[in-house]
């Protein structure tokens, strides 16, 4: 049974695009999209743990993990601002060839980068974007690496 909606998921890019660089816009405006994408990050990087082997599968866990922590933090930001816990449903991540998926996390990444970049001035919790911003570079080197270290026969 699939929990995710790939619609779902379509849009919550579609509101996290509009989301940058807004001034005027509700500090968690945006919030649950964001919680979204990352928990399908974490997914996706769980399941390509699995797929893969030796240090790619350490990495990969690692990005998980952080992907996880991202969850957590944005959930606790929605939560201070709004007083409530937040409402997010997540699409499953589409099962494809190893290559694609990760250029397809590489995206992805950076897109999170620049929103949590377009965040990093919040007077209260912009200290917490920016640190997720630096992890989210990170994630995008070593993605690259990882798609380095394909076998020849793989094509991205």
């Amino acid at each position: 049974m699939d929990p995710y909606d790939r619609t779902a998921v379509e849009q919550v890019w579609q509101r996290v695009h509009g989301d940058r660089g807004s001034a005027s816009a509700s500090p968690e405006e945006g919030l649950q999209e964001l919680i979204a994408s990352e928990w399908v990050d974490a997914t996706v990087y769980l399941n390509l743990s699995r797929r893969m082997g030796g240090k790619e599968s350490t990495l990969l866990r690692q990005l998980f993990q952080e992907e996880q922590a991202h969850v957590a933090c944005l959930k606790g930001i929605y939560t201070l601002i709004t007083g409530r816990r937040p409402l997010v449903r997540a699409s499953a991540p589409v099962q494809e060839p190893v290559p694609q998926t990760l250029r397809r996390c590489y995206g992805r990444e950076m897109r999170s980068l620049s929103a949590y970049e377009a965040r990093s001035n919040h007077p209260e919790y912009g200290h917490v974007f920016a640190k997720m911003a630096l992890q989210e570079r990170e994630h995008c080197r070593i993605l690259l690496e990882i798609i380095g270290n394909l076998s020849a026969g793989d094509s991205v």
